[in-house]
């Protein structure tokens, strides 16, 4: 398993959005990038896992092979 730590300071208080984006960009309090130049998401679909600093399973997102993006 691997993916991608926000910094420390990040908190996204409940009923917020926050959207994740795999591609390099500026950090807001709103739009988080990752950085990669790199393909991230399976084409066949996917999930991101939302997890606290100690490892519990906050959220969770999960798409199929449809659309270039979604809404959860």
């Amino acid at each position: 398993m691997w993916g991608t730590e926000f910094t420390s300071d990040f908190r996204l208080a409940s009923g917020a959005s926050v959207y994740l984006h795999t591609g390099r960009g500026t950090s807001t309090s709103t739009h988080r990038y990752w950085g990669s130049g790199a393909y991230i998401w399976n084409n066949t679909g996917d999930t991101a896992y939302v997890r606290n600093s100690a490892g519990t399973l906050i959220d969770s997102c999960s798409w199929g092979s449809s659309g270039s993006y979604t809404n959860c």
